[in-house]
């Protein structure tokens, strides 16, 4: 048995790529990315589409950079998208750049939307219930001017805690069923999360084909303008209400002067915990919104007061440490008058936002003393003149009234539960 020596062996890479390209020719994708990108003028050896369909199997397989596309293209085997090996030579960083430009070029809004909406139809999704979050992508480093669509990079509430970095504000809506990404959107940096809502909503019912879905998104969506924009759409909607609306602080002042009665409703055992389980109850009663009506439950969770309780403490205790730590530098330098004092006792209680849970008391005591008037050495006919100056001491103790009612989350809807 004999062989030659230009015989050789080569390995190429096939992992997911099969699953992905037969989900694209599911969907169609070739057909609506050609669409909507720039016509091709015949010179092209490879279609951009074929380009940017390998740029996807990337993303979702590998995530290398783009200078680094050109090598992970000799990896995988050519096969997989009907090419030859000879093709995959002619696949570097600039032909992907040069797809990417003409992708950007296209209506990529439509594009994504025609995409959706026909994974919608070909996997039957089911959209009655649709849920919305929404985050900041920090960026470093000088990156100036404007995309097209008014898109740029801006500094405002970052949820990294990084206010000295500028920002992008991603908002992305999923299906209930199966968690499948049907809507996004990224705006300025400067956006806030409270201005986006009925934007989102439109364009998922526009998706959806549909009014009446449930809408679920955090206290963000609880303004009047846009539940009653949503609400008067015919939409539903879910969410959580701010512990700043009226109802709240009525609802648990309320429960400091008197107990409440309420139900057990769920049990879970505790994702990833060792056999524990979480209660949620609710209390019982009817309760609804002051402005609009909307339905209104009050629950009370074991997780959730747990750890509340728990970040609640760490806060109290460097509250605490703080202001121990401001006693010995009390009636000295900028810390002689009132004032001044009240001013740093707020200052950290505002940035560990535990203020309603502290009773502070800054007492003062009067104090006098005898100051000789004039130089040289005190002797039988020294004069003295009376000087009086305020003293300040602090002390504080936990507010238990406080601490006892902060143990419950409030829910919000315009839908009755059963």
């Amino acid at each position: 048995m004999s062989s030659t020596k230009d015989e050789s062996l080569t390995r190429f890479t096939v992992a997911g790529i099969p699953l992905i390209t037969s989900v694209s020719l599911r969907l169609g994708l070739k057909d609506i990315l050609s669409a909507y990108l720039p016509p091709i003028y015949g010179n092209e050896s490879i279609p951009v589409v074929d380009t940017l369909i390998l740029l996807m199997c990337n993303i979702t397989l590998g995530r290398q950079p783009l200078y680094e596309l050109g090598q992970w293209v000799q990896s995988i085997d050519p096969s997989c998208f009907g090419l030859s090996v000879e093709n995959l030579r002619i696949f570097n960083d600039d032909r992907f750049a040069r797809a990417l430009d003409k992708l950007y070029l296209a209506d990529r809004a439509s594009l994504m939307t025609e995409v959706v909406v026909e994974m919608i139809e070909e996997v039957d999704l089911e959209l009655s219930r649709i849920h919305n979050d929404s985050t900041t992508v920090k960026a470093y480093g000088k990156i100036p001017g404007k995309t097209i669509t008014g898109l740029e990079l801006a500094r405002g509430n970052s949820k990294d805690h990084r206010p000295d970095l500028k920002q992008l504000v991603f908002s992305l809506s999923i299906s209930s069923d199966g968690a499948v990404p049907v809507h996004y959107k990224t705006y300025s940096g400067d956006r806030t999360d409270d201005t986006m809502h009925i934007e989102t909503w439109t364009t998922v019912s526009k998706i959806t084909r549909k009014h009446d879905f449930i809408y679920v998104a955090d206290c963000k969506v609880c303004t009047s303008n846009q539940l009653g924009y949503i609400v008067g759409k015919g939409g539903r909607v879910i969410t959580t209400v701010p512990n700043t609306w009226k109802e709240a602080m009525t609802f648990k002042e309320g429960l400091r002067l008197e107990k409440k009665g309420g139900k057990r409703i769920w049990r879970r055992k505790i994702p990833g915990g060792w056999g524990e389980v979480e209660y949620y109850s609710l209390f019982c009663g009817d309760y609804s919104t002051e402005k609009a009506g909307y339905r209104m439950y009050w629950y009370h969770s074991s997780e959730k007061r747990k750890n509340d309780a728990l970040s609640r403490e760490q806060k109290l205790q460097k509250v605490e440490s703080n202001l121990l730590n401001l006693l010995p530098k009390l009636n000295k330098k900028k810390l002689k008058m009132r004032e001044e004092i009240e001013k740093r006792i707020e200052e950290i209680l505002k940035k560990y936002k535990v203020k309603e849970f502290l009773k502070i008391s800054l007492t003062e005591v009067r104090q006098s003393y005898r100051v000789q008037i004039g130089r040289g050495r005190p002797g039988p006919k020294t004069k003295y003149k009376k000087c009086v100056e305020m003293v300040y001491s602090l002390v504080w103790e936990r507010n238990k009234e406080a601490l006892k009612r902060e143990k419950m989350w409030f829910f919000s809807q315009n839908i009755r539960l059963n």
